[in-house]
C-alpha cells in the first residue's frame, strides 16, 4: 500500500530548454547526480527519440533511463512512466530540443511541453543568460504565456558571467521561482559529434561527472528543486500496463551490443522479454554467433568500427547462413548498414559487410534525415504483416548509394526512408531499415517477432 501511495504521488520535474544547445543535458546529469548523492534514488527519463543522452544517465545511476514520447507512443506514456518510477524518490525527465518543439510548428505532440501536461510534471526551464540580463525575464514570460496550461515551476539561468549578473537575471523573472545560475565552464560540458552527444562510455570520466555534480550543488537550490518536484499533483489512477505481456520465455533473441551497436530503447528489450524472448547479448566486433532463434541489430556507430566488423568475417558468414535459413532478423540504421554488401567511411574507405542485401552505404558529413516517420507495411516480415502501420523516427548521416535488386517492406507515409519513399529492405525473413521503432507504439510487433522465432525454432531443432 505504501508503494502504491508513493507511486500516486511520484515527485517529478521536467528539465526543458528554451532551445537546443542550451546545456540541458549537462544540467540534467548534474541534477541526477546531486539527487543520488542526497539518497533520493532518482529515476531518469528522456523526452523524445534519443539514444545518447540516456547513456549518460545510465552510466552513473542505479536505474535505467526510459524514453517518453507523446507522438510516437502517446497511449503508453503514462503507463511507462509510472512503471519505471516505482521506488524512486524523485523522477527527472530531460526534455527534447526547445520546450515547445515537437512534431511540427503547429502541433504540441512530441514536445517537452506536451509531455509535461500529460504527466502533470512541473517544468524547470533552462535559459541562456549569456549576452543578456533583464531580457531573460522577458523570455521566461513569453514561455509562460505561449501555453498557459504549461506549468513552469522554476528557472535555471545557464552561462551567467558573475554573481552580479546572476542577481540581475533573478530580479528580471516574475512569479516563477529562481533555482540558481550556472557559470560557464568548459570543463564540465558533454562532448558531441554527428549523431549528438558522444556515448557516455567513450567519454567516461568520473572526475568530469563529479565536476558537473559539484557545479550543480554549489550553484542551484536543490531543496527548492525537490520541493517543486514534490508539488506535482498526485495521479488520479495507475495506468493499465497493457504493453507488457506475461508470456513464458520460449525463444532466445540475439541482441548485438558493443561499441559499434548500442542504440536500444530499454523498454523495447523489456517488452520483448515480457512477450517470450530471452535477451542474449553478443558483440559483432569479436564474438561468434550465440545459440539463438532470432537476431536484433540496433543502431550505433558501425562506421567507426567498420574495419573490425569486416575482419570478423566468420560471424558475418554465420549471419548470412541464418538469413538464408529463414531466421527472423531485424536491423535498424547502423544495423541495416552492417547487413549490406559494404560500407564506405568518411575517408572513402570501403569495408565489406554481411552482404545479405544487394546494397552499399556511404557515410556523409551532411545530415541525410532527421525526424519522426510513419510507416505503412506493404510486405509481411518478422515484425508485422502487410497492412499494419506504426510510428518511429530516423536520424542518420549515411545514404544507400548503390542498390541492386532490393525488395522493400515499408512505404513512408511520413519520412524519407532508404529510397523513393520506401524503407525496410526485406529478404527471406530479414528486415533492415533506417527507421527506428519504439515498441510502445505497437507492442504486438514484439509478439509477432517471438511468434516468428518460435516457428523458426520448431523447424530447425
Amino acid at each position: 500500500m505504501d508503494e502504491l501511495s508513493n507511486l500516486m504521488k511520484a515527485p517529478r520535474v521536467l528539465i526543458a530548454g528554451e532551445r537546443s544547445g542550451i546545456g540541458k543535458s549537462t544540467v540534467t546529469v548534474g541534477i541526477l547526480l546531486a539527487l543520488k548523492e542526497m539518497g533520493l534514488d532518482p529515476q531518469p527519463f528522456k523526452s523524445g527519440p534519443d539514444f545518447l543522452d540516456p547513456m549518460h544517465h545510465d552510466m552513473m545511476l542505479d536505474r535505467k533511463c526510459r524514453n517518453l514520447d507523446t507522438w510516437m507512443f502517446p497511449e503508453a506514456v503514462k503507463g511507462l512512466f509510472q512503471r519505471s518510477c516505482i521506488g524512486s524518490g524523485v523522477s527527472v525527465i530531460e526534455g527534447v530540443m526547445g520546450m515547445y518543439d515537437g512534431v511540427d510548428g503547429r502541433s504540441e505532440d512530441g514536445s517537452s511541453a506536451h509531455l509535461s501536461k500529460v504527466l502533470d510534471a512541473p517544468i524547470i526551464l533552462v535559459t541562456d543568460a549569456s549576452g543578456s540580463a533583464r531580457s531573460v525575464g522577458a523570455v521566461v514570460e513569453g514561455f509562460k504565456r505561449y501555453d498557459p496550461d504549461v506549468r513552469i515551476g522554476g528557472v535555471i539561468a545557464n552561462r551567467v558571467g558573475s554573481k552580479n549578473h546572476e542577481s540581475m537575471v533573478k530580479d528580471s523573472i516574475r512569479d516563477v521561482p529562481f533555482i540558481g545560475g550556472l557559470p560557464r565552464s568548459e570543463a564540465v560540458g558533454l562532448k558531441s559529434r554527428h549523431l549528438g552527444l558522444v556515448p557516455a562510455k567513450e567519454q567516461f570520466s568520473e572526475g568530469r561527472y563529479d565536476a558537473i555534480r559539484e557545479l550543480i550543488e554549489e550553484n542551484l537550490d536543490m531543496d527548492l528543486l525537490i520541493d517543486i518536484a514534490r508539488s506535482a499533483p498526485e495521479f488520479d489512477e495507475i495506468a493499465d500496463d497493457w504493453i507488457f505481456g506475461e508470456r513464458e520465455t520460449t525463444v532466445r533473441l540475439g541482441v548485438a551490443k558493443d561499441d559499434a551497436f548500442n542504440f536500444y530503447y530499454q523498454d523495447n528489450l523489456d517488452i520483448l522479454s515480457s512477450r517470450g524472448a530471452e535477451i542474449v547479448e553478443f558483440s559483432p566486433l569479436k564474438d561468434t554467433l550465440p545459440d539463438v532463434d532470432g537476431l536484433y541489430f540496433g543502431g550505433g556507430f558501425p562506421e567507426l568500427f567498420a574495419q573490425d566488423l569486416s575482419d570478423n568475417d566468420s560471424l558475418m558468414s554465420e549471419i548470412r547462413d541464418c538469413s538464408s535459413a529463414g531466421m527472423p532478423i531485424y536491423a535498424e540504421c547502423g544495423g541495416m548498414m552492417y547487413l549490406t554488401r559494404g560500407m564506405s567511411d568518411l575517408e572513402g574507405r570501403k569495408h565489406g559487410m554481411c552482404g545479405i542485401f544487394d546494397a552499399e552505404v556511404s557515410m556523409t558529413t551532411k545530415l541525410q534525415a532527421l525526424g519522426y516517420v510513419q510507416v505503412d507495411v506493404r510486405e509481411d516480415g518478422p515484425l508485422a504483416s502487410a497492412g499494419e502501420t506504426f510510428r518511429g523516427h530516423e536520424f542518420h548521416y549515411s545514404h544507400v548509394n548503390k542498390a541492386g535488386v532490393v525488395k522493400f517492406s515499408y512505404h513512408m507515409a511520413r519520412g524519407r526512408g532508404i529510397k523513393d519513399g520506401m524503407d525496410g529492405m526485406i529478404q527471406n525473413n530479414t528486415l533492415a531499415s533506417y527507421t527506428h521503432l519504439h515498441l510502445g507504439n505497437r507492442p504486438s510487433m514484439a509478439s509477432h517477432l517471438v511468434d516468428e522465432m518460435e516457428k523458426f525454432r520448431s523447424g530447425h531443432r
